[in-house]
């Protein structure tokens, strides 16, 4: 009994034990627990808990298993962010129902974390409760097409395998919701082998259906834009190589035929819509592509600045930026940098980018194909290969950094032909004299503005936005000896402007000076009344001895620009300058010998000169000693003549030399018509015998000359006189001082060119035509003329000495 008393526990001590054995449980039933559960969404009621859901809110229940205080979502941890908790309502104290959803697709978590929760007693959870987990689409699955071997929805085979790719699963709470079924291809074409590769991938495999009806015969095309209504119900419109690619082929056909060998014929794959995930029917184009792709090229035609070009392929490109626009090396160059950093790709058959000239120019622009341009089913544009391939596009951009660039401008003068002229008449007759203005090289101009000024205030009208490069001004009269000044306004598209003014001048006139026309009707002068002056020239027959058989005498305007002697710059109060300035000229000749001058004849007219106190006097330029001299001076004093009608206003003169002639205005007053009476003779208060010395002197004189006469008479009997043979003494014009110069020091002999012929009182002259002559040429030139001389020696006559 003692042992057995001892082994039993006592009292204190089996209560102890229960108390520590049953505190865990009694822990564990303290804190209040949640339980998270969903049958529906917002629409629809499943037998099952929800897993997933597609565009609506999930609807889900929270059961706490005892009353609960100060509760609300905020509790709630829920992940990812973008998920959120609606409509939280309390039913009762322990059950609470809200909506779960998100922005985007995600597994959408929520949880009550520790102490998130309190009972009635205060008492809170101390471990995570109320767990649950969804997957929410916040978009209905979207499904894209891929053709096995190909980067896109070409394909150039006519058995292919597609693969549907969707962005989230086909399946719903367990369920598949896609099939085969659910797939075709328009026009038809058998679907084959059609299968699930997982939740969000099918394929299946098809064939390309060809026509061999009569009907689809590439003779049959018609070419038409893609606008154009179809000719038939059965006709089919499609891109093939017997059209330009901005056209379309058309056949009656509804498949594509095998007699083409380049199209692309379109057919549509339909995946139709699942209504259960919110997707709808969803269609893709497929062409069967056998065609090489084209390029077209955008640019603007002007610009001021940088400008963006969009490169269009066709088609999509399996690499669309692999050919790039190329610049003509004849334009302005572009900033490459700028153009690399700012290259756009804008969709899969277009890109852009920035271009940016460094200078005004015309750019032309030009993309061309090559074997590197490969579309999505693998066409290239490989003209090597196939000639038909080729494709490309080029754009002209006129970009103006500042006002057009200077070009050029040329004239040509067209006048009636008159018929001492050496130029030969070709072409019709021309009535009216006419003024040609053509201009090129203005870069960047699109438009033009020319007038013609002349004299002190004379103007053409203004020819406003010509748009060609030439311009005709009919009725244009022009006169010898005149500047015209042309000017001519480009203008660019922005309205930027460049003036260029030209001088025009009357055409180098060669007349036939051999006499036959001894009266040469010239080219019209102005006077400084801007009046019309004619001009006459007489020249005699056998008025020179030309070195040049073709006996041609030039007459043209002086030009300035080319270095002649500006006659302005020489006025005094006594001379002035005018409008009539020209040169007279012999061309291709060295030597000239004048027998008769040239007689010039200037008609003003009352009206063209009104001046009583100046008179015309005609001066030419004396290069060597630079200075104007009196034309009339240049003959000798035999053949001198210069006369001036004040009557009818007409100058005549004589000249005996070929060089620049200016006509000036010369101070000369009018005679006094009163007379005032002589002087008083003195009276004579010498010697008588003063007269008689002064005859007896005179007679001496007198009988001294006869005596010397008759003696040279005697001596010139005996020998022939060279005035017999019309040679007169020669009067030299030696080359200017400038130019004597130059000539020693290129190492030539400066003396005289000729030497002065012997002579008779009648006297002759020679002129010098050109440059200063070497001692070679001089004595070539002698040993012509006096072989010349020794030809018009009769033959019984004695040649002279030497």
């Amino acid at each position: 009994v003692a042992s057995a008393s001892a082994q039993r526990p006592s009292l204190p001590a089996l209560l102890l034990f229960l108390l520590v054995a049953l505190q865990p449980s009694w822990h564990v039933a303290a804190q209040p627990t949640g339980v998270v559960t969903s049958n529906s969404t917002q629409s629809v009621l499943y037998r099952v808990p929800v897993k997933s859901s597609y565009l609506e809110p999930v609807n889900c229940t929270l059961d706490f298993d005892r009353e609960v205080v100060g509760f609300n979502a905020s509790a709630f941890v829920i992940t990812p962010p973008d998920a959120q908790i609606l409509n939280f309502e309390q039913l009762a104290p322990s059950i609470y129902t809200f909506q779960l959803a998100a922005k985007v697709n995600a597994n959408i978590s929520v949880r009550l974390p520790p102490n998130a929760v309190r009972d009635t007693s205060r008492v809170g959870n101390n471990v995570t409760t109320a767990r649950f987990t969804v997957e929410y689409f916040a978009y209905p699955p979207a499904v894209s097409l891929r053709l096995y071997g190909f980067t896109g929805h070409r394909t150039n085979q006519a058995k292919n395998q597609a693969y549907l790719n969707f962005n989230s699963t086909t399946k719903l709470n367990g369920s598949t919701l896609f099939d085969g079924s659910m797939v075709s291809i328009s026009p038809a074409l058998a679907i084959s082998n059609f299968e699930q590769v997982n939740d969000k991938m099918y394929r299946f495999n098809f064939e390309i259906k060809f026509t061999n009806a009569s009907s689809a015969n590439p003779d049959n095309v018609q070419c038409l834009s893609p606008s154009a209504k179809l000719p038939t119900k059965n006709s089919t419109m499609f891109r093939c190589s017997k059209c330009p690619h901005s056209q379309r082929c058309t056949l009656p056909t509804t498949y594509p035929t095998l007699a083409l060998d380049h199209q692309e014929f379109p057919f549509a794959l339909v995946v139709h819509g699942i209504p259960a995930l919110g997707m709808n029917e969803t269609k893709f184009e497929v062409f069967f592509d056998t065609l090489w792709a084209a390029v077209a090229l955008e640019a603007p035609a002007y610009a001021q600045g940088p400008f963006f070009i969009t490169v269009v392929w066709s088609e999509p490109m399996e690499d669309l930026t692999a050919i790039k626009p190329v610049f003509d090396p004849s334009g302005p160059a572009v900033d490459q940098d700028l153009q690399q950093y700012n290259l756009t790709v804008l969709s899969p058959t277009s890109f852009r980018m920035l271009i940016s000239p460094v200078e005004t120019g015309i750019l032309i622009i030009s993309i061309n194909g090559s074997k590197q341009s490969i579309d999505l089913a693998g066409n290239a544009n490989d003209f090597r290969a196939n000639t038909l391939s080729r494709t490309g596009a080029s754009k002209v951009v006129v970009y103006s950094g500042g006002p057009p660039l200077q070009g050029s401008v040329g004239f040509q003068y067209k006048s009636p032909a008159v018929p001492y002229s050496y130029q030969p008449v070709l072409g019709p007759m021309i009535i009216s004299p006419s003024l040609i203005v053509s201009w090129r090289g203005f870069i960047t101009a699109t438009h033009y503005d020319l007038w013609v000024t002349w004299g002190q205030n004379l103007t053409s009208p203004v020819l406003q936005n010509l748009t060609s490069g030439t311009y005709e001004l009919g009725g244009f009269e022009a006169y010898l000896g005149l500047e015209y000044m042309v000017h001519l306004v480009a203008r660019n598209f922005w309205g930027q402007e460049l003036l260029l003014t030209k001088v025009f001048l009357y055409p180098r006139l060669d007349v036939v000076a051999d006499g036959t026309q001894k009266a040469l009707s010239l080219p019209k002068m102005m006077s400084q009344l801007q009046t019309p002056v004619a001009l006459v020239a007489f020249i005699v027959p056998k008025s020179f001895l030309f070195m040049n058989p073709l006996q041609v005498l030039s007459f043209r305007s002086i030009d300035r620009q080319a270095g002649d002697s500006e006659p302005c710059n020489f006025n005094t109060q006594q001379l002035r300058c005018t409008f009539m300035n020209f040169h007279i000229e012999a061309p291709a000749t060295k030597f000239l010998v004048f027998r008769e001058p040239i007689r010039l004849q200037f008609t003003f007219g009352r009206q063209g000169w009104q001046d009583m106190y100046f008179r015309p006097q005609l001066r030419y330029w004396e290069a060597f000693h630079e200075e104007w001299r009196v034309a009339s001076e240049s003959c000798p004093s035999d053949k001198k003549f210069e006369r001036w009608n004040d009557l009818h206003r007409i100058y005549t003169v004589s000249v005996c030399h070929l060089t620049q002639f200016g006509m000036f205005e010369f101070y000369s007053p009018p005679v006094p018509t009163t007379t005032t009476a002589p002087a008083a003779r003195p009276e004579f208060t010498g010697s008588p015998m003063f007269f008689v010395g002064f005859a007896g002197i005179v007679a001496c004189i007198l009988f001294c000359c006869t005596v010397i006469y008759l003696c040279k008479r005697r001596r010139s009997a005996r020998k022939p006189a060279f005035e017999e043979l019309g040679i007169r003494p020669t009067t030299e014009r030696f080359p200017s001082r400038r130019q004597v110069v130059g000539k020693q020091r290129q190492g030539e002999d400066s003396r005289e060119l000729l030497a002065a012929l012997p002579g008779s009182p009648t006297s002759s002259w020679v002129n010098h035509v050109g440059d200063g002559l070497s001692p070679r040429d001089s004595e070539e030139g002698l040993e012509v003329m006096l072989a010349a001389l020794e030809d018009a020696v009769p033959v019984d006559s004695p040649r002279p000495p030497g």
